[in-house]
């Protein structure tokens, strides 16, 4: 598969379950990697604060990085 109509069809074509497995696998992969260029610092902190938990697919190192530069990388 290397089109994303490859990939949708792929996707339509599996149970319920694991279609939604790679749709939180996505948005994790979306979070954590491809936005990360993206979001603003000062949105950072604000984002996550009181919630009591690291964003998903995130280790410390990187979610301490976020907060005090606004990216990683």
């Amino acid at each position: 598969m290397s089109t994303a109509v490859e990939i949708e069809t792929a996707i339509r074509q599996l149970p319920a379950s694991e279609a939604r497995a790679v749709a939180e696998w996505l948005q994790n992969y979306l979070t954590c990697e491809v936005d990360r260029s993206i979001i603003p610092p000062q949105a950072v902190v604000g984002k996550w604060r009181g919630k009591g938990q690291l964003p998903i697919g995130c280790n410390a190192d990187e979610y301490l990085q976020l907060t005090r530069d606004g990216y990683s990388g």
